[in-house]
């Protein structure tokens, strides 16, 4: 019976240091620190460069900047630019301070999707950012009628500006301000024909005969487009470019002068210019001539020129010239076959020229009006249906000829070949022929 106590006051105390040894705290390793590694220099060079173009546009209608370089300490990133599209797309130019122009076509006439990459380097890694961008197809000026620009700004809304300058041709109907001499502008309202009801107010005006203007006067004005509280102007700043129509081509320059070498515009075009020089004589063999004119401070050559009254061309004429334009080992020229056409056709030979950039199965928003010679009666007139389709010709352009597709309108039953006509209506690509298509016309014969 004592043993059996014993044994029990045992079995308690062991009970009793269980416990207490329960209820201590074991003890706890103190945590091993991982050493930090160092951000290398190419890291926190591209770490900036990502943080300053996350929000980049995506949007590129125009030439923009970007770094060319990234300091981190003693240490400079230069950094390598390229877009994944040709050079006369999108051309990277690095300039002399340093900063890279990614250099847009502005007179792109498509959309065109680009990737832009910048890649750093240390000399061991390479790291690399790249963005997406889109080039839009931009309004191609030189392509639009006096009425369409007029359109474009009535449709700004108020307080609304337009970045670029635009030209009208159009006659004096009112003038707001006289003439200041003592800040060289006047402000006057013009109308552009066809577009009466559109009147556009020429702000503060200034340039070199603007004193002398007066209601009547048919004048040429380039400037910016603002609707000011519901006035539809140009802009102060505005300039008179001269008394009657000075035809404004800065964008198909622009799209002329950005071929690169070799390249060639796949649509034909028209310019109007000075002639400055006459590198070959006319050729009575092969009835052709090259001379070189001036468009706005450029010259294009027009190689081996035929056409009606090219053979007595002189330096100081003002001439107007379609077809080709290529970059012929870095001459900007009027590829062989360009013809000379008549100054006062200027207008309906850009507009039947228009035609030749749309694809297959394209067709033109806006109406367009042409005059030309009928070459051939495609489908005889119907009494039935009140139509006729006729080919015409304009300005001698046999190459780029218009079919006015079941043309309508008073006279249009005595049509006949060799009759000059006047047409207005929507054209089209239509396998392949550009025409005017169904519903177009006559308005003249």
């Amino acid at each position: 019976m004592k043993k059996l106590s014993v044994l029990a006051l045992l079995l308690a105390v062991c009970v009793a240091m269980l416990a207490g040894c329960s209820n201590e705290a074991a003890p706890v390793a103190e945590p091993t620190a991982e050493p930090t590694q160092p951000v290398s220099g190419l890291a926190n060079a591209y770490a900036y460069v990502k943080t300053i173009y996350k929000n980049a546009a995506e949007v590129t209608a125009k030439d923009y900047q970007v770094v060319g370089s990234v300091p981190v300490g003693a240490e400079t990133f230069e950094i390598t630019w390229t877009v994944d599209v040709a050079e006369d797309v999108v051309a990277i130019v690095k300039g002399e301070d340093g900063m890279v122009t990614v250099d847009v076509n502005e007179a792109s006439t498509e959309e065109v999707a680009y990737v832009l990459t910048a890649s750093l380097t240390d000399g061991t890694e390479t790291k690399t950012l790249s963005w997406n961008h889109v080039l839009p197809a931009t309004m191609n000026v030189d392509g639009m009628t006096y009425a369409e620009l007029v359109d474009m700004a009535y449709a700004l809304e108020d307080g609304v500006t337009l970045e670029d300058s635009y030209r009208l041709f159009g006659t004096v109907t009112k003038i707001d301000t006289p003439w200041s001499a003592d800040y060289k502008n006047i402000t006057v309202t013009i109308a552009v024909a066809g577009c009466e009801d559109k009147p556009i107010m020429c702000y503060r005006l200034a340039g070199e005969g603007a004193e002398t203007l007066a209601v009547g006067d048919q004048i040429t004005v380039e400037g910016q487009f603002t609707n000011y509280k519901g006035t539809i102007e140009f802009n102060q700043g505005c300039q008179l470019i001269g008394k009657g129509e000075f035809v404004d081509q800065k964008a198909l320059l622009k799209a002329a002068f950005a071929l690169g070498e070799g390249a060639s515009m796949d649509y034909p075009a028209v310019l109007t210019g000075t002639i400055v020089k006459i590198p070959t004589a006319w050729s009575a063999d092969y009835k052709n001539i090259t001379v070189d004119m001036e468009i706005d401070g450029q010259i294009v050559q027009c190689y081996r020129l035929s056409g009606e009254g090219a053979d007595a061309l002189a330096e100081g004429d003002v001439i107007t010239v379609a077809g080709i334009i290529k970059n012929y080992k870095g001459t900007i020229e009027f590829d062989q076959g360009c013809k000379l056409v008549p100054n006062e056709e200027y207008h309906s030979v850009k507009n039947a020229l228009s035609g030749y950039k749309l694809q297959d199965g394209e067709a033109q928003e806006v109406a367009k009006t042409i005059t030309g010679t009928i070459a051939t009666i495609d489908t005889a007139w119907s009494a039935d249906y009140k139509n006729i389709t006729v080919t015409i010709v304009v300005a001698g352009l046999e190459d780029y000829k218009i079919m006015c597709y079941r043309l309508a309108g008073e006279g249009a039953e005595t049509l006949a070949v060799g009759d000059v006509i006047t047409v207005n209506g929507i054209l089209k690509n239509y396998k392949g022929t550009i025409e005017f298509d169904a519903g177009c016309q006559l308005v003249a014969k």
